[in-house]
């Protein structure tokens, strides 16, 4: 793991065990999710992040014409809880940031590029080859990379922005685009969200794309995404099933015939039932026995008149 992305994460509290870290000062704030304790209540908020991240995903490879020219793509890979709360010393610059939010509400996003993402998107855009420009960037973007960086990344954030209106319906607008320059202070006072690392699968280095939700804001949106769940007892559905069409069938008796026989059958020609006048006759709900009856006549048709249940 790089030293920048160490600074961006130094929060991340990752779903998979933690990753051994140059700084040990920083393992400390890795532990794992907790699904089945107190954290339950994110797993629909981490699904609908999977969701966004992938729909990202797709999306940026448009925005990216040159990574189809260079057989790449934008992978997601897992969601994470991550604590943004604290003030953070970028070591490796430059790196590019949006900051998303909502008019008058909570919701907020982020999406981070890191130097190798900044690289790669500097030479995809000016017909570089396969190097990533990484190498070539100074401590801080000049002006012509910025705008260059600037245009493409917020595309990108109207891609992020479209995904979580998508997926979660919570609409984020772009407030804030800028560089960070390597040994600034990245200031990020943002609550606990969920955050999902987005790598360039076929272009050699650490290219990320990091993007993540305020994580209040994505759990809300997600329970009220949820279809409700039926409530035991409802009278509605109860009258609902008993509306439910069921067949019946009533069973005078049956015959077994040998194939060649059946084939010679004629009209006029008697089967014998193996049930007698007088014996009782099943009676099918659904194709499961439930009664007993008897035939009779009602109203010059016939009928069946119910003795009892089957099982008695």
């Amino acid at each position: 793991m790089n030293a920048e992305r160490d600074s961006l994460h130094a929060g991340t509290k990752s779903l998979r065990p933690a990753p051994r870290l140059s700084d040990p000062g920083l393992a400390g704030r890795h532990k794992r999710v907790d699904l089945t304790g107190r954290e339950r209540h994110l797993r629909g908020a981490m699904q609908a992040m999977a969701h966004v991240a992938q729909r990202f995903s797709r999306s940026a490879r448009r925005t990216l014409p040159f990574l189809v020219k260079r057989k790449a793509r934008v992978v997601p890979e897992a969601v994470a809880i991550v604590d943004l709360g604290a003030d953070l010393v970028v070591r490796q610059g430059p790196i590019y940031e949006v900051i998303l939010g909502t008019p008058g509400g909570p919701a907020w996003g982020l999406m981070t590029l890191n130097t190798e993402a900044v690289g790669v998107v500097l030479e995809g855009v000016l017909g570089g080859g396969e190097s990533s420009a990484a190498s070539g960037l100074g401590a801080d973007l000049t002006l012509a990379q910025s705008a260059l960086v600037g245009r493409i990344t917020r595309a990108l954030a109207e891609d992020f922005a479209e995904a979580v209106r998508a997926e979660v319906g919570i609409g984020l607008l772009v407030e804030v685009q800028h560089s960070v320059a390597r040994g600034d202070e990245r200031e990020a006072n943002f609550a606990d969200g969920l955050s999902v690392d987005c790598a360039f699968d076929g272009i050699t280095g650490g290219a990320r794309i990091t993007i993540a939700i305020g994580a209040e804001a994505l759990e809300s949106a997600a329970r009220e995404n949820d279809p409700p769940a039926a409530q035991a007892g409802d009278p509605r559905m109860a009258e609902a099933v008993s509306e439910v069409p069921v067949e019946m069938i009533a069973q005078l008796g049956s015959v077994r015939l040998g194939l060649r026989r059946v084939l010679s059958l004629q009209p006029g020609q008697v089967l014998r039932l193996d049930t007698a006048v007088d014996d009782p006759i099943c009676i099918r709900v659904a194709g499961v026995t439930k009664f007993i009856g008897v035939p009779v006549i009602s109203r010059g048709q016939l009928a069946v008149e119910i003795r009892g249940r089957h099982e008695d």
